[in-house]
């Protein structure tokens, strides 16, 4: 076997290991290049800040707005996107029906049906507690409702019925209206099924109703049941 051979067969020893990391140690790096690099796998796309210009829009939604698209559609007017999962149809304490899809002020109907504003609440509803429920704070570029709501102002809603961020950020820079079964009443008027937010207080209208629609909830069902049981309702 020939010298050349036996070099090529042999193992490298630790004399060749040394020379070699000796040569890496003298490479020179781009080291911007590098920074760069690293950033932007170690950053997910929405831990960077929205840019200049870019601020989601979020839209305003009074009370009479949005009590206008408590009731069934009529005419030419969609349904809610879910059917017959729409949450008009799981009120409590009240005949349900599926309610007209919501859209903002000025904004046009897309060709997807969208949600009424009863799911738009739900949904804002348990992305706001899953987020009060966790560990970190949400990132100041997630926004979990598009509108809000006005609070303390006369004919608006009390900021008792809504919910907002607080110490901790949640996703909701203003208040929404907090999503409550039990907060409705059904009427019908010229032959048309309403809702009434008949268990949510009204500022400035003399609305003596200082429980919410919590409590508003329990005290009718003690009632309920104790005529049922023909004895003094409980008030």
């Amino acid at each position: 076997m020939s010298s050349v051979k036996r070099k090529r067969e042999d193992p490298p020893s630790a004399d060749d290991d040394m020379a070699e990391l000796q040569k890496l140690s003298e490479v020179e790096y781009d080291r911007a290049a590098i920074d760069k690099l690293v950033e932007a796998y170690t950053h997910g796309p929405h831990d960077e800040p929205p840019p200049t210009g870019a601020t989601p829009v979020l839209h305003c939604c009074p009370r009479a707005y949005e009590d206008d698209f408590l009731r069934e559609p009529v005419g030419n007017e969609r349904a809610c996107g879910r059917d017959q999962g729409c949450e008009g149809l799981r009120l409590q304490g009240t005949t349900g029906f599926a309610l007209r899809e919501f859209t903002y002020p000025g904004v046009p109907h897309e060709e997807t049906r969208a949600m009424c504003l009863l799911c738009r609440r739900l949904e804002i509803s348990k992305a706001f507690f899953k987020s009060e429920t966790g560990n970190t704070d949400a990132c100041p570029a997630i926004q979990i409702a598009d509108h809000y709501n006005l609070v303390d102002v006369p004919g608006e809603y009390d900021v008792r019925d809504c919910i907002v961020s607080g110490k901790k950020y949640t996703g909701l820079q203003l208040p929404v209206v907090l999503h409550i079964r039990s907060a409705y009443t059904c009427h019908t008027k010229d032959g048309v099924r309403r809702l009434s937010q008949s268990r949510m207080r009204c500022p400035g209208t003399g609305d003596s109703l200082e429980q919410g629609p919590f409590l508003a909830r329990r005290a009718a069902l003690v009632k309920q049941a104790a005529l049922s049981e023909n004895c003094h309702p409980v008030t």
